[in-house]
């Protein structure tokens, strides 16, 4: 079925509520190093992670496999999660999202906003108001384009807690921007260097 059961194993009893939250069923199931998370894979193709103390989810699920994922497993120190699926590819995330290892944020869609259309994701960049990825590529801020997403990278730009495909050839891969050097609007300018310096 669609959900996770602890057991004591002294008694063969169950411990707690099932843990609910795959459409399909769940096919790998892992404790971090600490025992204090879980990290489950379904046939539905998402990632799970959970409090093993409380049983509640902790964020939403993670997307990236194209198949079903037939093995998870946390890092010795508990900071990476890795996941294999049927669609071939091995997967490595972070169980949380921390603001300050991503230029990029994930939101849910919603809505129209900015005259584009609810295929569009609110994204945030370092300098900028919120900037939106709409559904053919164009980062856009304030309704002004900054820059264009080519469509394979699109993928890895929605899915920002995955940190790296294998292979990484695949068309789902992980895509990261850095923006450090980034430069649009008038400060385009700073990118020239005088010639005769």
């Amino acid at each position: 079925n669609t959900t996770i059961r602890l057991w004591d194993v002294e008694i063969g009893l169950p411990l707690g509520e099932p843990l609910r939250g795959h459409e399909s069923s769940v096919l790998a199931v892992s404790f971090s190093p600490d025992s204090s998370r879980i990290v489950s894979g379904s046939l539905d193709g998402t990632i799970r992670l959970w409090d093993a103390k409380t049983g509640q989810p902790l964020g939403g699920p993670l997307r990236g496999h194209e198949g079903s994922v037939l093995t998870v497993g946390f890092s010795p120190d508990g900071s990476r999660i890795v996941s294999g699926s049927k669609d071939k590819t091995i997967r490595l995330w972070t169980p949380e999202a921390e603001a300050n290892q991503f230029p990029l944020d994930y939101a849910e869609p919603s809505g129209l906003m900015d005259g584009l259309t609810n295929t569009s994701v609110r994204i945030s960049a370092p300098g900028f108001d919120q900037c939106l990825l709409s559904h053919d590529g164009w980062v856009q801020s304030s309704g002004k384009l900054l820059f264009w997403v080519p469509p394979n990278n699109r993928h890895g730009l929605l899915r920002p807690r995955l940190l790296l495909t294998m292979p990484t050839t695949s068309p789902s891969r992980a895509t990261k921007l850095d923006f450090t050097h980034f430069r649009c609007g008038l400060s385009w300018t700073e990118v020239r260097t005088n010639a005769n310096q």
